[in-house]
């Protein structure tokens, strides 16, 4: 298990990272809404909340169980961690080209529209590779080798804004735009195989692979569940108000969610120590640890975002996007909510609480439908940033009832 110091120290590596990484997505969202339409940016980020409804079928929540598999394996982490990482590909691989069907049949049939069916079926693409590149890097993360996570995030940001800038500089639009993103998702999974196979090879534990999948299956609905509702205001919108309206909504969300990196960060360095965690007494210096980096990180984020946000998005925006302009100082809530719901989110996650976990998210989910539903109509695109409010502030407050109920006196 990682001292204080070295989670400090690999925390600061991703805290690096994102000095780079934060600018360079931040650039690369306004560069893409600065060359597309309105309608066009709404057809983008429509197809991509479309194929992203359907990630559970590519993540599975094995972000979770690897770690659960390397720490309980008998011949110790590091075995565990090689089989972990065999049987998960070998999953992923399997799963991929029928659910990837799947989605696109389900696209051709339901989407009239078809340049928006044929941008469906190339974020498939970018799905598949993207889940190969999540299984390298969970396993790296396994092996604290944050120093290389960091800097492999770093360029991939960089070479992604390249590319975008290149498309549009020399090339065209909408559709040549996400095939940049699809040959992106492949130099990306390029690097993370030779990065990860350098440090560790895979093997195959065929009578493991039902288990692991039961598993991973469980931490994934709740992983399904959070994407989901992430994706939902989107889709929402779109139905209700028409592509432009996801446009302006995304953003200042899209935007906002480079902050998420920050709570993500802080995860990637703790989850793993939290899940080897034997006892309460090595609990209790890490919990220590991880709020005092959240508060000192969220804070200040927090108020940044709602002062700010407005004049620094008049500085890259016209009239044009006056609408998402007003919105972004609301997002700054939800930021808040991210870090407040990182601490019980992993402590659940660790005790393997799927029950628990996965009601609390269902809940949550369900109730920003049923908000979306009354107050878009009503308030507009506004609506769909309170009811987000509202069903982040009620996962909070149910996981940590949750936690201190069930788990904080075990």
């Amino acid at each position: 298990m990682q001292t204080g110091n070295n989670l400090f120290k690999s925390f600061s590596y991703l805290s690096l990272s994102n000095v780079v990484i934060i600018p360079a997505t931040a650039f690369a969202t306004i560069l893409i809404a600065q060359f597309l339409k309105p309608h066009e940016l709404g057809i983008l980020l429509t197809a991509e909340a479309f194929v992203e409804m359907f990630s559970f079928f590519y993540t599975m929540g094995f972000k979770n169980s690897i770690f659960q598999y390397a720490s309980k394996h008998v011949d110790g982490f590091n075995e565990g961690l090689k089989e972990a990482m065999g049987n998960a590909l070998l999953v992923r691989l399997l799963v991929g080209t029928p659910v990837g069907l799947l989605i696109y049949f389900i696209a051709a049939k339901f989407n009239p529209d078809p340049v928006l069916v044929k941008i469906i079926g190339l974020y498939v693409l970018i799905e598949f590779f993207m889940s190969l590149s999540n299984i390298f890097g969970v396993v790296r993360r396994a092996l604290d080798q944050f120093k290389l996570i960091a800097t492999i995030n770093a360029t991939n940001k960089i070479i992604k804004l390249g590319l975008i800038f290149i498309v549009f500089k020399y090339f065209g639009g909408l559709l040549e735009l996400v095939y940049a993103f699809v040959l992106m998702e492949v130099i990306k999974f390029l690097i993370s195989f030779i990065a990860t196979m350098n440090l560790i090879k895979p093997r195959l534990s065929l009578p493991d692979i039902m288990p692991m999948m039961k598993d991973s299956a469980l931490y994934g609905i709740f992983d399904f569940l959070d994407g989901a509702q992430n994706k939902v205001d989107r889709l929402m919108i779109n139905y209700f108000l028409g592509p432009s309206a996801v446009a302006f909504y995304s953003i200042p969300s899209k935007l906002n969610r480079l902050i998420k990196m920050v709570p993500l960060s802080i995860k990637q360095v703790f989850l793993p120590q939290l899940h080897k965690v034997k006892s309460k007494e090595e609990l209790k210096p890490i919990l220590s640890k991880l709020v005092m980096i959240l508060v000192i990180a969220g804070l200040p984020l927090f108020f940044g975002i709602y002062f700010f946000s407005k004049p620094v998005l008049a500085m890259f925006f016209n009239e044009e996007y006056q609408a998402a302009i007003q919105l972004a100082p609301l997002f700054a809530f939800i930021a808040l909510l991210w870090f407040l719901n990182t601490t019980p989110n992993m402590l659940l996650a660790a005790e393997g609480d799927h029950k628990g976990r996965n009601i609390i998210q269902l809940i949550s989910i369900l109730l920003n439908i049923g908000l979306n539903i009354i107050f878009i109509p009503r308030f507009g695109i506004i609506g769909a940033v309170q009811a987000t409010i509202a069903a982040n502030l009620t996962k909070f407050v149910l996981m940590q009832l949750r936690y201190q109920t069930k788990y904080a006196n075990k």
